[in-house]
């Protein structure tokens, strides 16, 4: 890898030397407090490497997308993201492996699938097949370099920056109310009726992520 900024996203206990270790849950050790979908203390272009670690499924499957453009966002031309997500194919194969039919191993599997669930954000949106995979990365401006199946049901994946793509700037507005009129205006051509914008504005103040919103315009 090139000399340079390294981070370890979503990196929970496992705090890396080398590396700016960023997690949202004080309780870890870190270095920076941040959603890792939306990286504001790091410049653009300024790191060199992301390690990305049992992160992506626990992102909401709207976000996915968002999260993947604000890591190359981060990443200098040529630079290296390294993730580890489920693989959902080769965990369902394990779960009709017939070595693996009594009850404690049925239930390590579920758990595998859904998260541990032991505190908040401690559980899974999403999982991945290397057909979604490989899509996502390329759509979000990377070039798969190598993917290997880890552990019989998890996926890691060297993936390197060919192009810029940052995320979606109207997912960046300062406010809800700038962000539901830009996207009426986009989606819809208009601007917010009063009962769609109440609507929105309070499924957004209850924790709907605006990329939901997005989907729902869209349809």
């Amino acid at each position: 890898y090139l000399e340079g900024v390294r981070l370890n996203l979503g990196c929970g206990s496992d705090y890396r030397e080398g590396y700016a270790n960023v997690d949202l849950n004080t309780a870890h050790k870190v270095d920076l407090v941040s959603d890792v979908t939306w990286l504001k203390d790091v410049a653009d272009q300024s790191c060199t490497e992301i390690l990305a670690q049992d992160v992506l499924e626990h992102i909401p499957r709207s976000r996915g997308a968002t999260a993947l453009c604000e890591w190359n966002r981060v990443l200098r031309q040529g630079g290296w993201l390294t993730l580890r997500v489920p693989s959902l194919v080769h965990l369902l194969g394990l779960m009709t492996d017939p070595e693996r039919q009594e009850v404690g191993a049925q239930k390590q599997l579920i758990q595998c699938l859904y998260g541990t669930q032991g505190y908040e954000g401690d559980f899974h949106f999403n999982g991945y097949t290397e057909v979604t995979l490989r899509h996502d990365l390329s759509q979000a401006g990377f070039e798969m370099g190598a993917l290997r199946v880890v552990d019989h049901w998890l996926f890691e994946a060297d993936a390197c920056k060919a192009r810029h793509v940052a995320p979606d700037p109207v997912l960046r507005m300062a406010s809800d109310t700038e962000f539901l009129d830009a996207a009426y205006q986009r989606l819809l051509g208009r601007a917010p009726d009063q009962e769609g914008a109440d609507y929105y504005r309070s499924m957004l103040s209850q924790g709907i992520v605006r990329e939901a919103v997005l989907e729902s315009l869209a349809s």
